[in-house]
């Protein structure tokens, strides 16, 4: 069984994307914020992290994303996801240039919110096929 860290801190979504993986047979922990996350990648080995760019309180994705890249190969793939918006990034008119930095510390996918927890779920199969 595959498993899966999924970083997140609004509590609602968190367990809407957990609810989803599991249905499908995938084992997940929940972690809110960045720091909590890289003591779990420590102690734990993950398939798959998802992990949100930016929290409310405490350290983001990004910090995840550079946690992974330092860990390097060993590391598990990590997709990056964020509702903020900000600059283009200049890629194309709907490149959001957070996700565009997160693909640099090398997240293998990228989505932006609002999207229904299935869509996930279809995107992390997609990188278990590929890993």
């Amino acid at each position: 069984m595959k498993h899966i860290l999924i970083m997140e801190d609004d509590t609602a979504l968190a367990l809407d994307w957990k609810n989803a993986f599991e249905l499908n047979g995938y084992e997940v922990t929940l972690s809110s914020d960045g720091e909590e996350a890289h003591a779990l990648l420590q102690k734990n080995k993950f398939d798959l992290v998802i992990t949100d760019l930016f929290v409310k309180e405490g350290i983001g994705g990004l910090h995840v994303l550079l946690k992974l890249y330092q860990i390097g190969k060993d590391a598990p793939p990590a997709i990056a996801v964020t509702g903020a918006t900000g600059p283009r990034s200049g890629r194309g008119p709907d490149e959001n240039i957070f996700l565009d930095q997160a693909r640099k510390l090398g997240s293998v996918a990228e989505i932006q919110k609002p999207f229904p927890a299935g869509e996930l779920v279809v995107l992390a199969q997609g990188v278990f096929e590929l890993n």
